[in-house]
């Protein structure tokens, strides 16, 4: 440990080569990827923006065990464009195929290029030592320059104009070559959504008191050892959150907006489980604004106006609100049920 005190600037603050001895505050997940490393285990990292996942994912692949690497060559196809040829080769070796295609296409090139010269030079030259010979006339000689300088345009236009076949040079996707230790790409997402799929603020579209959700109290009364819970319309949630957590809000294409909420808010809706309901902990709220038809559902007195796709869990599976039909039944709670879910 070096003495800070004596530190003249950050400079001289020593830094570790290794990204895993660099991550401060991840100290549990710095050794679960430590054990996940060696016995080559998949690790799923969830949290907030920022909390360091893409630090911890490429300091896995620093320790991890390199097996056998591989260079990938792309080549073009001639008959299907969109599908092109691809070839993988050993780490190393993709390099060593590009220069040499390369090597190949140049020096076909430069052979062009120089029968594109010598022939029309020797033709002059063949010209002017049957014309100093007396061997032809002045007109045919003339003629002969003539035809020379067409088939020097000829030449040089079509080294330019001609399609270049033969030697393919490929393109090379992934290179490997010198590399230590695991190749590491991030591929972050724009939402969690798109990983896991998108939450539901409501998994048992359950509308009980006006679609109120529940807000899990710090404080117990005494004598009851029950938790204590707040009804909370969703609206009126929603507001509360935004202006809390400001910085937590997502907004993607076509009005999808979501908030992701802290461990800390302790936010509760009605789930079924095993055939129960239960309290299910919500991790994220969210909505989207709706032009459109709505569809009413109706369960003797009550009535509940959806979105078409919006999905409903009925006694047996899961419909969209615009497939369910008079013959679905549908998961109805009573408020003693609600209490005991809650103690």
């Amino acid at each position: 440990m070096p003495d800070f005190l004596k530190l003249s600037s950050t400079k001289d603050v020593p830094v570790p080569k290794l990204l895993l001895e660099q991550i401060v505050g991840q100290e549990n997940a710095a050794e679960l990827i430590r054990k996940a490393a060696v016995q080559r285990r998949n690790v799923l990292l969830v949290g907030l923006p920022g909390t360091g996942k893409s630090m911890i994912a490429k300091a896995m692949s620093e320790i991890m065990p390199v097996q056998k690497l591989l260079d990938v060559l792309v080549y073009p196809n001639d008959e299907d464009q969109n599908n092109p040829a691809v070839k993988s080769v050993k780490a190393g070796d993709g390099q060593r195929i590009l220069e040499q295609a390369r090597l190949e296409s140049r020096a076909q090139d430069d052979n062009m290029r120089v029968i594109g010269i010598i022939l029309p030079m020797g033709w002059f030259l063949l010209s002017y030592v049957i014309w100093a010979l007396k061997l032809v006339p002045d007109v045919v000689y003339a003629a002969t320059l003539i035809l020379g300088g067409f088939l020097m345009i000829g030449f040089a236009l079509g080294s330019q104009m001609r399609m270049k076949v033969g030697i393919v040079v490929p393109k090379l996707l992934v290179n490997n070559a010198g590399k230590k230790v695991a190749p590491f790409f991030e591929a972050t997402g724009a939402r969690a959504g798109a990983l896991l799929g998108d939450v539901r603020h409501d998994p048992l579209q359950c509308h009980y008191g006006f679609n109120e959700l529940y807000i899990k109290l710090k404080n117990k009364k005494e004598g009851n050892s029950a938790p204590e819970f707040m009804k909370k319309p969703f609206a009126e949630l929603w507001d509360e959150m935004r202006q809390k957590y400001p910085k937590e809000i997502i907004k993607v294409e076509k009005g999808y907006e979501a908030i992701m909420l802290p461990a800390e808010e302790k936010i509760y809706t009605l789930g079924y489980k095993n055939g129960k309901p239960v309290l299910s902990r919500i991790l994220s709220l969210n909505r989207r604004s709706h032009e459109g038809e709505l569809v009413d559902i109706s369960l003797g007195q009550k009535k509940i106006s959806l979105t078409p796709e919006h999905k409903v869990d009925v006694s047996d599976a899961e419909k969209e609100a615009a497939k369910i039909s008079a013959g679905d039944r549908l998961i109805k709670l009573i408020r003693e049920q609600l209490l005991a879910i809650a103690k």
